[in-house]
């Protein structure tokens, strides 16, 4: 059997409250459980046994809304696990929206009011009716997540009810609910039983002629407290007189468990004492514990008398009733055995089904510092790539500083200090581990040290890339490749190498530009993106821009989406920035919305004053806007960011070519010739020196619409330094973004006879976005005669079915078509293609 690594589901609810092995209902008609259904905010509070659990899963057996169950845990506490159990237990929700707020909770640049806003609008959008049961919910003592909590119970619709149960919520305002009427109150006397109740019972249940005597006798020793009835139905199993019993107070009721348990077998008391300190519970786990290979018979019978509760989701998982475990863990505690030892087998047995993150828990507990540092070790590759980066940090913050000094445990803080957006204390964190290495004072094998260097220096080469800085990212990485050839645990150092280089290749920041060189390195590297990591951002990123230069709209769009998911999922400034900016570069130049454009660059501002990211990422986000005032004409805009930008202008360095381009350009738009000349020259031997192919050619593309008016000569040599870098790659868009002026030089150059033929064809590619065509005739030459007949139909409105069969084709085929013309067209659905192809031309294939 495949055992899952994850809180298991709760119970199913129940047709009926089952208290041992009996079954009472309790739900009546014009009950105040019959409320809960009228009001947004149900709250269940009473003390421990007082049956609040059972009673809302009757409650959900019987009502015909859609229920959700979280029982919280110790460890759910924190904000993203708490959120994430919410989310994932909520009914009514569709895939894609759970998703889409599972990523949003995740994200580094996570903001609660975008969260609930997202949220409740979702459940506005789908209608969405149903019910969550949160059960106990005083554990959450977090002031944010009660505060957040607060505000979804206030902004979402009155379809969706959500159900608190615990001892008491003294975090949790609700005050504006009251006022409204929306808040339905279940207390302690809301929950006793009544007599009526435990007549039902002594007659049912303990097959006696109830009389008042006896009513009254349990009703006196109970206080109809739920745990008590429970507890006299278990006691009957093994003695014959109970009306000595008293239940006036807790520890009465602790010692009578005490005699419950001292009743068992000896191996069966042992088996339970030992198995107590389990939140879950497997034969095959507790035979481990317990030191017994009798588990099955000894659980069989456990259960046969009510003191075990099977999962009905996870069949062959149990847990103990909560009341019965907590008093089991108190008798533990007296008795003379190794608690700690019982943790420590615990989390042996979880690392050896694989499920480390369950084994780290319970090394915790049994305080194993030197066991939760192995563990750490071995669980960091996976928890890195899934991102998970708060919870490997709070383990990490939680050992003695003196691990985090070590080889292994040290080059993981330095990669989750820098995934924290933290690279300045990473790079000192490196710089320590490296001269623990250089020094060779740790004794490591031949083998060991390589894979330590190897490590080190992939971790470096990420540092330095994350602060845009060029040289050493590649001379990091390739140190890296030099220790090893193949894989590190946390990065493959070969994808980590081709990545790096792929990046600064091509970069919207960096100015690369080896367009083909880039997409060699990703065909190769196709096969490895097959979940949402680091890399695959980096991957799906370069990609994006890869189709944005070559003018190919629906496949760049669909990239980005991805790389956009991924850069807020880590959000991390060396990812973040690039992906917004040609976020708010598409919405610019493809769509025309300058207003989206800033809206985009502002989130991108929000999001990294969220992460705490240096002031360079800030200065990126910055110049990016300033290029949509350059687009807009903007003059005054521009005159205020270059006084700024003169005020505390930075080196001229690789890291800061997309602020000085971005100059040129500025300085270029309200006609300072003689300052972007200055500024040009500058910059060429810096971007030559660093193979910054991308930036080359923007400054002489630049440099020939500068001089086009006054010295035309001139303006075409430039134009062809920069055509001699450009063709072998097939940069359009950054010609296109010229005007005018580019496309009467280009055509000028055209007319010249000392062109070669190879570069006249890519110049004729260039000035076809400039075509007189009308955008009807420029998306009808996109289109072959076969896909203007399956539009043709679908302007008449026919089904796929209907087309199949007009044009003698299979239903799957018409569906690839469509498939095609939708990407053709850069459209999701049939009615964006109608309305899009409404001004086509229909008569050559009529």
């Amino acid at each position: 059997m495949v055992m899952r690594e994850q809180d298991s589901l709760n119970e199913t609810a129940i047709s009926a409250v089952t208290v041992g092995q009996m079954r009472i209902k309790r739900i009546k008609q014009g009950s105040v459980w019959t409320k809960i259904e009228t009001c947004k905010l149900t709250t269940v509070t009473a003390p421990s046994g007082y049956g609040k659990t059972t009673m809302l899963q009757e409650w959900a057996a019987q009502t015909h809304l859609d229920v959700g169950w979280v029982s919280l845990e110790e460890e759910d506490i924190q904000r993203v696990a708490f959120w994430k159990k919410i989310i994932l237990h909520m009914p009514g929700l569709p895939e894609q929206d759970r998703k889409h707020l599972l990523d949003i909770i995740q994200s580094a640049s996570y903001s609660p009011t975008h969260f609930i806003a997202t949220w409740c609008a979702c459940l506005r959008e789908h209608q969405v009716t149903g019910a969550l049961v949160i059960d106990d919910f005083h554990l959450m003592i977090n002031s944010n997540e009660l505060y957040e909590m607060t505000t979804l119970l206030e902004e979402m619709p009155n379809t969706f009810h959500i159900i608190v149960s615990g001892h008491v919520f003294p975090g949790l305002s609700f005050k504006r609910l009251l006022r409204q009427h929306q808040v339905l109150q279940i207390t302690k006397r809301d929950l006793i039983f009544t007599e009526e109740e435990i007549e039902s019972y002594i007659r049912n249940h303990l097959h006696k002629e109830p009389t008042d005597t006896a009513i009254q006798n349990i009703m006196q020793q109970t206080q109809g407290w739920a745990a008590g009835l429970q507890l006299i139905h278990m006691y009957e199993q093994f003695q014959e007189d109970y009306s000595e019993l008293q239940f006036s107070n807790v520890l009465v009721a602790r010692q009578l468990i005490q005699e419950i348990v001292y009743s068992l077998h000896e191996n069966e008391r042992n088996y339970l004492l030992s198995t107590s300190i389990l939140n879950e519970m497997h034969v095959r786990l507790c035979d481990y514990i317990a030191g017994t290979r009798r588990g099955r018979v000894v659980m069989r019978r456990l259960r046969e008398q009510g003191l075990l509760i099977e999962h009905q989701e996870e069949p062959g998982w149990f847990t103990y009733n909560k009341h019965l475990r907590t008093y089991l863990k108190e008798m533990l505690e007296m008795q003379n055995m190794d608690v700690n030892e019982l943790y420590n087998r615990a989390s042996v047995w979880h690392e050896n089904e694989q499920m480390l993150l369950t084994a780290i828990r319970y090394a915790w507990k049994a305080g194993d510092y030197p066991r939760v540092n192995q563990l750490l070790i071995k669980a960091a590759p996976c928890l890195l790539q899934e991102g998970r980066i708060d919870q490997l940090q709070e383990w990490i913050n939680r050992l003695p500083r003196k691990y985090i000094y070590q080889m292994e445990l040290g080059i993981i803080y330095g990669w989750v200090e820098c995934l924290r957006y933290q690279p300045d204390l990473a790079q000192r964190h490196a710089h320590m581990i490296e001269e623990q290495l250089l020094r060779r004072e740790l004794q490591f094998s031949e083998e060991e040290e390589k894979r330590h260097f190897a490590d080190l220096y992939t971790l470096k080469s990420f540092i330095s890339l994350l602060e845009d800085d060029v040289k050493s990212t590649m001379d990091y990485a390739s140190k890296a490749l030099v220790y090893s050839k193949n894989s590190s645990r946390y990065f493959s150092h070969s994808f980590d190498y081709n990545r790096h280089d792929a990046t600064i290749l091509h970069s919207p920041l960096g100015g690369g530009g080896d367009l083909r060189s880039v997409q060699r390195v990703y065909e190769g590297l196709a096969h490895t993106v097959t979940n949402e990591s680091v890399f695959s951002g980096y991957y799906h990123l370069s990609l994006a821009e890869l189709a944005y230069e070559w003018g190919m709209a629906a496949k760049a769009k669909s990239h980005l989406e991805k790389a956009l998911a991924v850069a807020d999922l880590f959000g991390l400034p060396g990812l973040l920035v690039p992906a917004y900016i040609l976020k708010a570069r598409h919405e610019l130049e493809q769509q025309g919305d300058a207003q989206s454009a800033k809206a985009t660059l502002h989130g991108l501002k929000d999001m990294l004053t969220r992460s705490n990211a240096s002031a360079d990422w800030f200065k990126k986000a910055e110049a990016a806007r300033i290029r949509i005032a350059i687009y807009q004409g903007d003059t005054k805009r521009i005159h205020n960011w270059l006084s700024l930008f003169h005020m505390q202008e930075p080196p001229i360095e690789q890291k800061t070519l997309f602020e000085y381009i971005t100059l040129v350009w500025a300085y270029s738009a309200i006609g300072e010739v003689e300052t972007t000349q200055k500024y040009i020259k500058k910059l060429m031997p810096l971007v030559k020196f660093g193979n910054r192919i991308n930036a080359e050619i923007e400054l002489h593309i630049i440099q020939a619409t500068l001089l086009y008016a006054t010295d035309k000569q001139q303006a075409i040599l430039s134009l062809k330094d920069g055509l001699r870098l450009s063709t072998e790659h097939k940069y359009l868009r950054i010609y296109w973004r010229g005007g005018e002026s580019m496309r009467d030089l280009l055509q000028e150059l055209l007319s010249m006879d000392a062109v070669a033929k190879k570069q006249r064809k890519y110049i004729e590619q260039i000035l076809s976005y400039w075509s007189e065509e009308t955008d009807d005739q420029k998306l009808q030459n996109r289109l072959t005669s076969r896909e203007l007949q399956l539009v043709y139909h679908l302007q008449l409105g026919k089904r796929n079915n209907e087309i199949a069969q007009e044009l003698d084709l299979s239903l799957g085929t018409v569906k690839v078509y469509f498939h095609r013309i939708y990407e053709k067209l850069g459209v999701k659905n049939r009615k964006q293609a109608k309305e899009l192809a409404a001004g086509l031309d229909f008569s050559d294939i009529l």
